[in-house]
């Protein structure tokens, strides 16, 4: 059996019920059914296993790449992108390098499947160390898993990391993902740097349209045929009215990534104004354009007794850094209505307040 996704138990069974804040979601504030448009003569048919032709064109598009139907899949979330690419190219006994605190997925799954992982473990707000990363890859490597703008922590890759990352992959000629949900210009993407890299991202975190479930993967035509064919073992297809909408989405971009930037920058300044007043307890990791920032956390009590007891007393969710396989630490979003983040944030800081004087 696979272990348990510690994040989705946190999220959809362990809280549940027992908050009415949540600063835990990992993307922008999300949007609803009025702000978006439905035609009542659209077909309710099945799409396209790779997705309707206009939305594969829309995603070209972002990247400045000419439409090509065998280098991009449409997909159910950008974590069904990911899933599929570990079934479809990953053996047992194949050798995968990804970081923690991170996406469990990138490590559960392969490991599932037989191969060895190695996790290279990151302290946010400690400078990242590309090259200890790249003493991780073996003659067995075949698959680098980089996330970044990164969930949870924040942290954009430099150009240095990425000279030096990519130069190892090449050396090795390993395929290289990148989960790109937070980056907002896509000719800074991965499969503009390396051959062999793909790209993942969705409508979920940016736009704030999680329900839609829109994702893609853009690579390689001998990865993304593999990847299709397993999603006909899965999902088969997505919604053709969501697809719609997302080429409705990706049209009006400009609008949503403005939506986007108008929650970051308000909440950020709030955020800010937080963390300086509890600065000796909570260390704030600035965010580099997330809608989420990380804390490290300065008392002693693990982050997942902190969360725990945030629900039971204030009933705010966060994300302990437990769930992430890392530990004394506290993702926060705060890309939210100004009244709910302000709220939010001073139970949190009530809570650590009790905690620190109760020493």
């Amino acid at each position: 059996m696979i272990a348990t996704y510690s994040i989705q138990q946190w999220l959809f069974a362990d809280a549940r019920g027992r908050y009415d804040i949540d600063l835990a979601e990992s993307g922008v504030q999300f949007q609803r059914l009025r702000d978006i448009e439905l035609d009542p003569d659209w077909e309710l048919d099945y799409s396209i296993d790779r997705g309707i032709p206009e939305l594969r064109e829309a995603v070209a598009g972002l990247y400045q790449r000419p439409s090509s139907e065998d280098s991009i899949v449409i997909t159910h979330g950008a974590q069904e992108a990911l899933y599929l690419l570990y079934r479809s190219v990953l053996r047992a006994g194949d050798h995968v390098v990804t970081t923690s605190p991170g996406w469990q997925q990138s490590w559960e799954v392969p490991s599932h499947i037989g191969c060895e992982v190695s996790v290279l473990p990151m302290t946010p707000g400690e400078p990242f160390d590309a090259e200890a990363l790249a003493r991780l890859i073996t003659p067995k490597t075949k698959l680098l898993v980089l996330n970044s703008p990164g969930n949870p922590s924040g942290y954009r890759f430099t150009e240095r990391d990425w000279t030096v990352l990519l130069d190892v992959a090449r050396a090795h000629d390993l395929i290289v993902v990148n989960d790109e949900e937070y980056l907002l210009d896509f000719a800074e993407s991965v499969v503009h740097r390396y051959p062999k890299a793909l790209s993942v991202s969705g409508l979920s975190k940016v736009y704030g349209l999680p329900a839609l479930r829109i994702g893609w993967a853009i690579g390689t035509p001998d990865i993304i045929a593999a990847m299709v064919n397993y999603k006909r073992y899965t999902t088969v297809s997505n919604s053709w009215v969501w697809e719609r909408v997302a080429v409705d989405v990706l049209k009006d971009r400009d609008r949503h990534v403005q939506r986007y930037h108008e929650f970051v920058d308000e909440g950020l300044s709030r955020l800010l104004r937080f963390a300086e007043e509890h600065a000796p307890h909570m260390q704030l990791v600035r965010p580099a354009g997330t809608p989420f920032a990380w804390f490290n956390l300065r008392i002693p009590a693990s982050s997942q007794h902190v969360a725990e007891r945030l629900l039971d007393e204030q009933r705010v969710l966060v994300m302990p850094a437990e769930v992430f396989g890392s530990e004394a630490g506290l993702r926060v979003s705060y890309a939210r209505p100004a009244e709910v983040l302000d709220e939010g944030l001073g139970r949190l800081g009530e809570l650590i307040s009790k905690m620190h004087s109760a020493r």
